[in-house]
């Protein structure tokens, strides 16, 4: 879909199994595929475009490799613009990690496919910004961030098309200064997103966020009800007692679409997640030690 032409038709959307053309209409799907294959198995007719989604879970436990590898599957195999907002490191270190999986993303800068909203390097003051890179003085101002937003959404054209990714809103809450309370601060925040992204432009909304912090445990809850879509990542906690880490992820919550909710075990591989089965757990005949005196 070429760019010069989005304003010039009215946009149909449809089932992802509906397929037709009209004069005049410009007909997409109203839900899309993800392109990872252990992701699809448990939402088989996709993720609604007009939905915000979090993925939520403790550090390490594979959050940020889920995100990469829906950016990259956006931007290779729906070919759609996306926005970057980067809040916990500057957008090399993003390039550099996916350049680990092999997903190069130099290609999209380049052509402007791809574009960062820089809310990390003002803690290093760069003498110059990359073209594809806007650089946010004040991130703490989230109504600056949110300007921004609109504004580099506006010029990629990003109706219907595209998706925006947020790393993280946990960081994001550390920043934000504000005389009212910063529940409903940032609830208000999440809501102007929701209501301008997905549900005035369909452009679907995936932000990362780190579960449990104490410091955040009633935002949570609340954020948790506003969203549309909750895509839980942990370790598996009976796994975890033994000392193994096993990954799993679930679909919590996915409005207006058809999902299972069980957990999915996967591992991070060189080619990003993939399903593997649950391992058989070690047995022993050794005694749990005690302190208790005979």
């Amino acid at each position: 879909m070429e760019n010069d032409r989005q304003d010039s038709y009215n946009i149909l959307y449809l089932d992802n199994t509906q397929r037709g053309d009209s004069k005049g209409v410009l007909l997409l799907p109203k839900s899309f595929e993800t392109g990872i294959d252990a992701l699809d198995k448990v939402l088989p007719k996709g993720i609604p475009r007009n939905s915000l989604t979090i993925l939520a879970g403790d550090l390490g436990t594979g959050k940020s490799v889920l995100m990469e590898q829906l950016l990259y599957s956006m931007l290779k195999i729906e070919k759609e613009p996306c926005i970057y907002m980067n809040f916990e490191g500057p957008p090399i270190a993003l390039q550099q990690d996916m350049e680990s999986f092999g997903w190069n993303i130099d290609r999209y800068l380049d052509s402007g496919q791809l574009r960062f909203l820089d809310c990390f390097s003002f803690r290093m003051e760069p003498a110059e910004t990359p073209k594809y890179s806007h650089f946010v003085k004040d991130p703490k101002d989230l109504h600056s961030v949110t300007s921004a937003l609109y504004t580099m959404m506006e010029e990629m054209k990003m109706m219907g098309r595209g998706a925006v990714f947020v790393d993280s809103l946990t960081e994001m809450f550390t920043l934000v200064q504000e005389e009212r309370p910063l529940v409903f601060h940032m609830l208000d925040g999440v809501k102007s997103w929701r209501a301008k992204g997905p549900k005035e432009r369909l452009v679907p909304f995936f932000c990362s966020h780190h579960t449990p912090l104490r410091a955040y445990a009633d935002l949570d809850d609340l954020l948790f009800y506003v969203v549309d879509g909750i895509v839980d990542v942990r370790f598996n906690p009976g796994f975890a007692d033994r000392g193994l880490l096993v990954k799993q992820f679930r679909i919590r919550k996915m409005k207006g679409a058809p999902h299972e909710t069980y957990w999915v075990t996967f591992q991070v591989t060189p080619d990003g997640i993939v399903e593997v089965p649950l391992p058989v757990p070690v047995l022993t005949s050794e005694r749990p030690r005690t302190s208790k005196k005979k």
